[in-house]
């Protein structure tokens, strides 16, 4: 059996991680080691104490928003190959382009559809970025 598939969430939101680790969770089955922070800053520490396997941002945070912590992970050697993902509710057309432009591997807005659906979404792009189609769950 594979090894659980470490994530770093970082949303300034505290309710906005905990709803989503738990749909996340109870979708996989713990195939997900879900970690969430609450700052782009706790997320370069987390990142410098621990290996993780993606990173899902949000984009509003305070301090540094989450294009800003993708453009700081690019730039680095150390981070630069890990699979980005902003999981968003700013889903402005020029937001999404400027995401990809800058190296994210997916844009996913949490607005519109449920919690639900929006975290199915998510778990597809998780598999399909670090393990390929031969990993996704079945369902």
């Amino acid at each position: 059996m594979p090894l659980p598939i470490r994530i770093l969430h970082v949303d300034d939101e505290p309710g906005d991680l905990e709803i989503t680790r738990i749909f996340l969770t109870r979708e996989v089955k713990g195939d997900f080691d879900i970690v969430g922070v609450t700052s782009a800053k706790e997320a370069l520490q987390q990142l410098e104490s621990d290996k993780f396997d993606i990173v899902i941002a949000d984009y509003r945070m305070p301090g540094m928003d989450g294009i800003e912590l993708l453009e700081v992970l690019k730039k680095s050697d150390k981070y630069a190959h890990l699979p980005f993902i902003l999981f968003t509710g700013k889903g402005q057309p020029e937001t999404i382009k400027e995401c990809l432009e800058k190296g994210a591997d997916r844009y996913i807005t949490k607005g519109g559809a449920t919690a639900e659906k929006q975290c199915h979404e998510l778990v597809e792009a998780i598999w399909e970025l670090v393990r390929g189609e031969e990993g996704k769950a079945e369902g």
